[in-house]
Parts: structure tokens; C-alpha cells; sequence
């Protein structure tokens, strides 16, 4: 009998120690990284300090549903580049450390820099493409791996715009020189900088290319005209600029392919791409510009540059610094509006991007390192807000103008899965309970 009594309290005991850790865990907020600059997703009101957008609202409901607390933590792509690698921020030895807490209602607390080995990240709000590499590359403890992948929650298409002819086209596209040794992106991108830096009255930067294979002084203007204008020439004459789409008709193969050989003469152009470093679709790009012959498209030199946020993308795109700005459409066409709000003028560019683009399934990653259930409570969240029609509302209320594509709908469709019904008699044996969960 009074082993009997033992075994009780041994069970009673074991039940409130495992009551007890669910709610020390569920009582501990959840740290949430968020990015400030990925229009329409999530960002930041410089004005007002709150966090917007379609991917704010869905991550703060989520975390409330999943009935946690919650802190945020602001990022950038460096930060996030750590968390998807090894599930904390750890750059230079600095972590951004939350000093308040919010709820799904409230904006974000304040954070500061501290020196520290790291933040644990929980949450990353962020628009992150799902792909196999990045699974297999996540951190894994005691056999089982840290950070997870949710269901996915967003379909987008990941392409580029272009600009359109303009005034002055040089510090992104030019002709190349007729004669001298055949320059390469470390020899042009330097060029371009010190002569921007020129032009602007600015200390320009040195740089060794400059005597090797292009003329520091102005070219001719009557040889310029009648060669159709030399890259460096601030006002292209108009034969360069009818000739301009001619040159500028690139077969750029999203997914890395063999190169075909094809004969050709010397590059005779250059173009400036850009991206946000850290994207996909920036992985891509840099992988086809590798394949022999480097950096080398037809008869086109394409040099890449990489930015820190779609705001200095956007930026530098609509300062005419890029011929082309690649990245998931939905953020580089609201990237682009907020700059234009921001200067008052317009960013020449194509609105119909060329190519057919690449497929970009965004999911949250989830880290089980602090909350061992987290990954699980979330996506029970998240088929939740699929199902009762939340997320599809609030898309509804981000995107007043935008079609919703095939795509997109019917993968909302598919995570709307039933809701299910509760049997009063779901006993194993019972022949009509079984029929009916099937």
C-alpha cells in the first residue's frame, strides 16, 4: 500500500514539474527578428517607430496565438545571414538586445547594442525563401536540428526592372574603348565610382585602372558623335541613345544553366546589376556571372554589386547607378515608391520586367533552441489564420490593388485545411467513429 502511495506522489510531482516547465516556457517571450526596409512585408515607420506590414501583422497574431509574449529584435541582412546559419546573432561581437517587451497590439521596444556572444533568435519575421540548401545547412544539436522551416506562407515572383533611357546612362551602362586591354568589373566598377565622385565635386577615390584602359579626359565631341558616343560622355548623342534597347536585349537564364559557345568579339559594353545581398535570386545571379566566360553575357561586361538593404538598392537604382535591380518584385516595386516618396522624383524604369522570373516560397523560420515547442504552436497558428481566413484578409487589407495570382490562391487554399470535428464516442473499436474521421 505504501508503495502505492509513493508511486502517487512520484506521478502528482511529475505532473506539476512538467505543468511547471510549460509555463515557465510559454512565460518567457519569444525573441522576434524583424527587418525595417522590406516593403510591403515588414518595415519600419521612421516617423512613428512602429513596425507595418502583412508580414508584422501575421507574425505578431501568430505569437499570440501560440500564446507567447513577445520581443523584438531588429535586423539587418548580416544579422539575418547569422541567424539562418547558426540560429543567433553574433556579428563582431555585438548583439541587439531587446529593452522592452510587445504584444501583438503594441509596437516594438526599443534596443540597444550590447558586446556579448550573442542573441538567441526564436522568430525570424522576415521574407525568407524556403530552399533545400538552407534546411540542410541548419545548425543541428544532439542530433536533431535547431531551426525549422514553417508551412509555406507566400508565393512571389523574383525577377528584375530595368531603366529606361535617360540623360545620362554612364554610371550604369556605357561603350566600352575601341582599343586598349580589355577591362574587367574590378577595373570598371572603381572607375565608375571615382568618376561619379568627380562629377559630384567629391574627393574621388583612387583607383589603378585609370591609365591602364580609359582615357581620364573627355573624348571629342565630334569623333564622339560620330562613333555613336564613348562611354564617360555625360550626354550620349542620340544615335547612342536609338541604339540603346539593341544593346541593352540580354537573355539573362535565371537558373544557372551550361553556357552555350558562342562566338563573339570583344565585349564592347558594360552594365551594373545590382541586388540585396544575402537573396536568393543575388545567389543566382552571381553563380551565372561566374560561368566562363566570367562576367561575360553575349557581348556585354555585367558587373554586380550588392547592397545592404532595398533602400540603398532602390536608391542607388534611382540615382541611375544600376542598369538592372534584381530582387522579389513585390518588395523592389514598393522599395522603388518609397524612394520616389522620399526624393519627389521619378526612377526611369521599366514596369514590365523582362523574363519569366524565378518561383520564391517564403517561410518563417523557427528556432526550438529556447521553446522546444515553439515550431509546433506556430504552425498550428498559422493553418489556424489560413483557415478561419485571417491571412487572406489581412493580404486583402496589404495589397488593396494587387490581383491576388493562381499561385498564391491556391496555395492559400491548400493551407486552409478543416478545422475537424470532436467525436463524443471516438472510442478505437467503435466501427461508425471510423468510418466518420475518414
Amino acid at each position: 500500500m505504501k508503495w502505492l502511495i509513493s508511486l502517487g506522489l512520484i506521478l502528482v510531482q511529475a505532473l506539476a514539474a512538467a505543468s511547471t516547465g510549460c509555463a515557465e516556457e510559454n512565460d518567457k517571450p519569444v525573441k522576434m527578428a524583424v527587418r525595417t526596409d522590406t516593403r510591403p512585408f515588414i518595415w519600419m515607420n521612421k516617423d512613428s517607430g512602429e513596425y507595418l506590414g502583412f508580414y508584422w501583422d501575421i507574425c505578431t497574431e501568430a505569437i499570440h496565438r501560440a500564446g507567447y509574449q513577445l520581443e523584438t529584435v531588429e535586423i539587418g541582412t548580416a544579422e539575418r545571414k547569422s541567424i539562418l546559419e547558426t540560429g543567433r546573432i553574433d556579428v563582431g561581437g555585438d548583439e541587439l538586445v531587446p529593452t522592452g517587451t510587445a504584444t501583438a497590439s503594441t509596437t516594438f521596444p526599443e534596443t540597444e547594442k550590447v558586446s556579448s556572444g550573442g542573441t538567441e533568435i526564436d522568430f525570424l519575421c522576415d521574407p525568407t525563401t524556403i530552399t533545400l540548401l538552407r534546411m540542410k545547412s541548419f545548425p543541428i544539436e544532439n542530433g536533431t536540428p535547431v531551426l525549422h522551416f514553417s508551412q509555406i506562407v507566400f508565393v512571389a515572383n523574383s525577377s528584375f526592372v530595368k531603366s529606361k533611357p535617360g540623360k545620362d546612362l554612364t554610371k550604369n551602362e556605357a561603350r566600352l574603348p575601341e582599343d586598349g586591354t580589355k577591362p574587367t568589373c574590378d577595373c570598371i566598377l572603381p572607375w565608375i565610382d571615382h568618376v561619379s565622385a568627380v562629377g559630384r565635386g567629391e574627393p574621388a577615390p583612387e583607383h589603378t585602372c585609370e591609365n591602364a584602359w580609359w582615357p581620364e579626359a573627355a573624348p571629342d565631341q565630334a569623333n564622339s558623335a560620330a562613333e555613336g558616343g564613348e562611354a564617360g560622355n555625360g550626354n550620349p548623342s542620340d544615335q547612342s541613345q536609338a541604339s540603346f534597347w539593341d544593346r541593352f536585349k540580354i537573355d539573362f537564364q535565371f537558373v544557372p544553366a551550361t553556357p552555350q559557345q558562342v562566338k563573339t568579339e570583344a565585349p564592347k559594353d558594360y552594365e551594373v546589376w545590382g541586388y540585396v545581398e544575402g537573396s536568393t535570386i543575388g545567389d543566382a545571379l552571381n553563380a551565372r556571372l561566374n560561368t566562363p566566360p566570367k562576367n561575360q553575357i553575349g557581348a556585354k561586361i555585367i558587373c554586380s554589386r550588392n547592397y545592404a538593404s532595398h533602400t540603398e538598392a532602390a536608391r542607388a537604382f534611382c540615382n541611375g547607378e544600376l542598369s538592372r535591380y534584381y530582387g522579389d518584385l513585390d518588395i523592389v516595386q514598393a522599395s522603388l515608391a518609397d524612394q520616389r516618396n522620399q526624393t519627389r522624383r521619378d526612377c526611369a524604369m521599366d514596369p514590365a520586367p523582362s523574363a519569366t522570373g524565378r518561383y520564391e516560397p517564403y517561410a518563417f523560420v523557427i528556432s526550438s533552441r529556447t521553446h522546444p515547442g515553439l515550431p509546433e504552436k506556430v504552425d498550428l497558428a498559422l493553418y489556424s489564420m489560413f483557415q478561419d481566413g485571417t491571412i487572406e484578409r489581412l493580404f486583402a487589407g496589404h495589397f488593396p490593388d494587387t490581383k491576388m495570382s493562381d499561385f498564391l490562391n491556391t496555395l492559400f487554399r491548400i493551407n486552409s485545411i478543416p478545422a475537424g470535428t470532436a467525436l463524443a464516442n471516438d472510442a478505437p473499436d467503435n466501427p461508425a467513429s471510423a468510418r466518420n474521421q475518414n
